[in-house]
């Protein structure tokens, strides 16, 4: 069969691969898968707004403040009963203040904004009563909180209900103590053209925000994904790997690291040209995601080089993963030459650092190459840690990784056929080892 022939085959018989789950085998546990990390827009929104939000109630607190105090003390009643009352709202409002103050990106911040807006509007309801006059002085009072809040409060619920707050509030003033016709219109007008002006510009505002929000969506998403291959970069993997390493050690599970190269990388472009090395490497980045699960994270690192971060997978579990891709490498056939990987494989230990794990696997990829490429490697465990030594797998056989080029003696125990070594009770690799 010719190339060409071989080509179009292999390019069906990609077309045709199904991206699946693996099927658990050995300790390799189901883990939940890891969490968007993509803010919504309402999520975003409140944590782009958070410090305009608390700048603004604490604008509003100490303004109200001012306000009755000021009054008191003009007319001499700063211990009278009424100003007493009229100081009660300040302590919710505080609350709601030192709420929204905890850096929080969920719905906290808008419900303190809601039950600070119900205390302030409160706080001046009692200030109208109780002065002659008094809807008249607190009508600016009245008419500026809804435009305050309208720029900050975007999560598309919140301020309607704070509109509505703010038009309680002469409302009530208006019900319990009786105006002069003239002074009513007024109350009314003003708070209808406060409200209009308000909702238009929360409707701006969320527009504008929700441009934002795409732009720099679109930005990190260049900025994090590999052009060529669709896999995240390299910034990009270490920042999930923290959060998928933190994750695994608060659950208790193990968690692996595939480092896995191109042999011969610069052959496949030298014969064959760039393009066909491109195509050479999305056909490896497809198969990489064919073989992870939805909570595996997988990247390229740069290069001909990939990493692959397996949550709660054992060296012995993400061995057998990293062999089963060397051979749907190996299986391709769209080149003269045979593309295969060679893979260094590392697994955690508890209170090592991502990058840490990251190298440790680099360097049983150097063993990989240095022992004859196409193969796999398991790293070694960090100085001072009781672990086996880092070893090899070609096809069936295993090899020191340390010892280039040698294998091991003996057979598997029967019934122990490609299970992990706390399976079988054997120290992990050393014995011959048969892939599933």
């Amino acid at each position: 069969m010719s190339s060409q022939d071989r080509s179009h085959e292999d390019r069906h018989e990609v077309a045709g691969i199904r991206r699946s789950k693996r099927r658990s085998r050995g300790r390799r546990i189901k883990t939940a898968e890891v969490p968007e990390d993509n803010l919504s827009f309402e999520d975003y929104a409140a944590d782009r707004l958070g410090s305009f939000l608390c700048a603004q109630l604490a604008t509003a607190l100490a303004a109200y403040t001012v306000m009755f105090a000021g009054v008191a003390w003009l007319r001499g009643e700063l211990l009278a009963l009424a100003t007493l009352v009229c100081a009660a709202p300040v302590l919710p409002m505080a609350a709601a203040l030192a709420l929204a103050w905890r850096n929080d990106s969920g719905v906290r911040p808008s419900l303190a904004a809601l039950v600070f807006i119900g205390a302030l509007e409160t706080g001046l309801v009692l200030h109208g009563l109780h002065w002659q006059r008094g809807a008249l002085i607190v009508l600016p009072a009245f008419v500026l909180i809804p435009l305050m809040f309208s720029p900050v409060l975007q999560r598309g619920w919140d301020f309607p209900l704070a509109a509505g707050l703010a038009l309680a509030g002469p409302l009530a003033l208006l019900a319990l103590r009786r105006q002069p016709a003239d002074a009513q219109i007024g109350i009314v007008l003003s708070m209808f053209v406060a409200l209009a002006a308000s909702f238009v510009t929360n409707f701006s505002a969320r527009r504008a925000k929700q441009k934002s929000f795409r732009l720099e969506h679109q930005l990190r998403a260049f900025a994090d994904i590999d052009e060529l291959t669709q896999l995240p970069r390299r910034r990009r993997v270490f920042e999930l790997g923290r959060r998928v390493l933190q994750r695994s050690e608060r659950a208790g599970q193990p968690f692996s690291v595939l480092y896995i190269d191109a042999d011969h990388f610069k052959s496949v472009n030298d014969r064959f040209g760039h393009d066909a090395g491109d195509r050479a490497l999305r056909l490896i980045a497809h198969h990489i995601q064919a073989s992870m699960r939805s909570s595996d994270v997988a990247g390229r690192f740069g290069g001909e080089e990939f990493v692959a971060l397996l949550p709660g997978t054992d060296q012995i579990d993400a061995a057998r993963v990293a062999e089963r891709l060397r051979k749907r490498i190996e299986d391709i056939r769209q080149f003269e030459v045979t593309l295969t990987i060679s893979i260094g494989v590392a697994q955690h230990v508890r209170g090592e650092q991502i990058d840490r794990v990251i190298r440790r696997a680099d360097g049983a990829l150097l063993d990989a190459k240095g022992s004859g490429r196409n193969r796999v490697v398991i790293a070694g465990r960090p100085a001072g840690d009781d672990a086996a030594p880092a070893q090899a797998a070609q096809g069936t056989q295993v090899t020191q990784g340390s010892q280039p080029g040698s294998q091991a003696g003996s057979q598997a125990a029967p019934g122990t056929h490609g299970k992990s070594a706390h399976e079988s009770n054997a120290e992990p690799f050393s014995r011959e080892w048969l892939p599933d």
